[in-house]
């Protein structure tokens, strides 16, 4: 809080300061409306000066990054995640060292879904509660858990914190304290520094090889090719044009230029799941607060500030582009040559699902015949000089994206999506017949397995079967 005006730059530079220190993040100044108006002496304006700490030896924590290199050392079945806070201090090319070397498979939480690309060899998906079945099946049969960059929130570990990599030896790297100190978590082993101070010293301390199955690596990749995202069903889904397919054929039409920002919901989660990323790709959301309306204003700042303004495209749902709309003035205003992207699906789908799911279908608020409604999105294109189209079957799906992508215009691009078309693979829980709920296994998502295919798609019965 300024009380005097001479403290601005004091406090400015202070900020600044304190927002890129340790973990990263926004710092709020209040500044009365008097202290705005009010005149300062530049001569009087003090510098923030950065006190040097004493810095402490960093014996101990190297200590403890050893002993995390002997136990990968001897892991047979190991896997590591890598969080948003392995996006910092160009982490990629320690990383990159690290997983060339090893031959380590790795998993990457929504903030970190560009930090390597889909098709590395070791990728092996984005675990969680939104997720692939396959990469939870890998987090559930590894031996070795390394977290590096997360918070490890229920988005990553499902409801049930307990059963999340529930045969491994756990590790948790982070740069704030607080994310280590939660009492919610079961993890074996807490290091408190940067991501990009752990890799290197790991990388330092790792010998010249590790003994990894062989059976692994193949194990991961089998598991994720028999559980894939886009399924028959929804490829050959008739009379609406399915979500997941769209993404499988925009992520296949987009290059390695592009700039990619998803809004929340479906077009949120959706998207994550599904989305191949290429090298060179930015894939953005706000999985965080996960506000909707984020996607339109933050695919404009997007475009601003990438170098050379590259492609951007906006991927929303009628319900989130509500709440900002007054942002397509700003497109129209500055001739912003956005790909926007609508899932028209008759609502909130996934506040509907929710409902359905845990309140036996009474819907509120969540489509046309609950309270809602939405407006004419070609007639709101016109009102804003933008391109409109819609698209409502898959056969003319990848023509469309084509002339889209090809366009040097701004283009709403209203997609009619199956209000019923269910999200999944998802964690949720069960519910008994006395109307309480109780976790489900991390892997077994919804739509739930059989206890028999549970048990053949571990490690175990994969091995098994394989000889």
């Amino acid at each position: 809080l300024i009380k005097n005006p001479n403290d601005i730059r004091y406090e400015l530079e202070k900020a600044f300061y304190l927002c890129n220190e340790g973990r990263p993040g926004p710092v709020w100044i209040d500044v009365p409306a008097n202290i705005q108006s009010a005149f300062i002496d530049k001569n009087k304006l003090k510098s923030y000066k950065i006190k040097k700490s004493i810095t402490t030896s960093n014996v101990k924590l190297n200590k403890k990054i050893k002993e995390i290199a002997s136990i990968l050392t001897h892991s047979q079945k190991p896997l590591l995640l890598f969080g948003g806070g392995a996006r910092s201090n160009n982490c990629s090319k320690i990383i990159n060292k690290i997983l060339n070397k090893y031959s380590l498979p790795f998993t990457l939480t929504w903030n970190a879904s560009d930090l390597i690309h889909s098709s590395h060899k070791l990728y092996s998906g984005r675990p969680g509660a939104f997720a692939e079945r396959g990469t939870n099946f890998i987090v559930q049969n590894c031996d070795l858990f390394i977290s590096i960059g997360s918070r490890l929130p229920y988005m990553v570990t499902g409801y049930n914190n307990n059963d999340f990599a529930r045969n491994a030896y756990t590790i948790m790297v982070d740069i704030d304290k607080n994310e280590l100190n939660r009492k919610n978590l079961k993890v074996n082993k807490t290091i408190n520094c940067s991501a990009d101070y752990f890799l290197t010293k790991l990388f330092e301390y790792l010998p010249n090889k590790i003994n990894i199955k062989p059976n692994w690596i193949r194990y991961c990749r089998h598991i994720r090719k028999k559980y894939p995202i886009l399924t028959n069903e929804f490829k050959n889904q008739k009379k609406y044009l399915n979500s997941y397919y769209f993404i499988k054929v925009l992520s296949k039409q987009l290059n390695n230029k592009d700039v990619i920002v998803t809004d929340m919901g479906l077009s949120f989660v959706g998207t994550h799941q599904t989305f191949d990323v290429k090298k060179g790709q930015k894939l953005f959301t706000n999985s965080g607060h996960a506000p909707m309306g984020w996607g339109l204003p933050s695919s404009i700042g997007a475009y601003f500030s990438s170098k050379n303004n590259k492609r951007v495209i906006c991927i929303t749902g009628e319900g989130g582009l509500q709440l900002n709309i007054q942002e397509l003035a700003t497109i129209m205003h500055h001739n912003i040559p956005i790909k926007l992207f609508i899932y028209n699906n008759g609502g909130y789908l996934t506040i509907k699902q929710t409902q359905q799911l845990g309140f036996s279908g009474r819907i509120m608020g969540a489509n046309k015949e609950s309270g809602i409604e939405f407006p004419n999105y070609r007639d709101i294109a016109r009102a804003h000089k933008l391109n409109y189209i819609k698209i409502s079957t898959k056969e003319i799906l990848n023509k469309n994206i084509s002339n889209i992508l090809s366009s040097k215009q701004a283009i709403i691009c209203e997609l009619m999506i199956d209000p019923e078309q269910e999200q999944m693979p998802k964690a949720i829980n069960k519910r008994t017949s006395s109307g309480s709920t109780i976790p489900t296994q991390y892997e077994d998502m919804y739509p739930f397995l059989d206890k028999k295919e549970l048990i053949n798609a571990s490690y175990n019965s994969y091995i098994k079967n394989t000889k």
